[in-house]
């Protein structure tokens, strides 16, 4: 019986899954003028890892996903992107490199759309390096850090890691390439030692694309440092 039941519960899961697949629609049967394309590089420099994203959606990134007819197609970098999905989104195009020591200067999409009209559009990256430090818990911390000063458009993001416990602080820019951590975000943190890098990430609605406009994204990951907190 049991094992009865754990066949059926596995057609119902594959069925699920590929429901979710079919349920992007094709890009020939959308108005060409309506497709948002919504590009996205995130690079891990602990990892050296360089992964490029493109989803195409009806309208706005809420929209229905869309999955491209054999007569358009999407690059990055010249390479041909793949098309996966998972459980957040239907349908959207990826490549992955892997060694990659330092992300390229040159970080380029190339998307043709069923009516052969082409839009190039190159993104930019930002890093930034800290070092190993240690921060108090009853007092503001400043932190220095390497790398372009920080655009208003960007956010920073510093992830704190012990075992099983991840924690997010997302500190003040201050002047003279300085990060402002107050006493308070770190109240709920205990004492002890951690991993920890910064997420610095750039967005922009300043795309070419159709009537709908579309968007981009740029996420750069340090490379992990050990961070005390006292």
């Amino acid at each position: 019986m049991r094992l009865i039941y754990c066949k059926i519960l596995s057609i119902i899961v594959l069925a699920s899954v590929l429901m979710a697949c079919n349920s992007s629609v094709s890009s020939n049967k959308v108005e060409q003028r309506i497709i948002f394309p919504s590009y996205s590089v995130y690079y891990d420099a602990g990892a050296q890892t360089l992964t490029a994203q493109v989803a195409f959606q009806t309208d706005n990134e809420s929209g229905a996903y869309i999955q491209l007819s054999k007569n358009s197609s999407i690059s990055f970098n010249e390479q041909t992107m793949k098309k996966s999905s998972d459980d957040v989104k239907d349908c959207f195009y990826m490549c992955t490199q892997s060694e990659v020591a330092a992300f390229p200067d040159r970080l380029s999409f190339e998307y043709q759309n069923d009516d052969g009209d082409v839009f190039s559009n190159e993104l930019k990256m930002k890093s930034i390096q800290i070092s190993e430090v240690s921060l108090r818990k009853n007092e503001t911390n400043v932190l220095k850090y390497k790398g372009t000063a920080i655009d208003e458009d960007e956010t920073i993001t510093l992830i704190l890691k012990n075992g099983e416990k991840r924690y997010e602080i997302l500190p003040d820019v201050g002047d003279n390439h300085q990060l402002i951590i107050d006493d308070s975000m770190l109240r709920d943190i205990k004492s002890g030692n951690y991993d920890g890098f910064l997420q610095r990430t750039s967005y922009s609605t300043s795309v070419k694309a159709m009537d709908r406009g579309g968007s981009s994204e740029t996420t750069y990951y340090s490379k992990i440092y050990k961070i005390t907190i006292q």
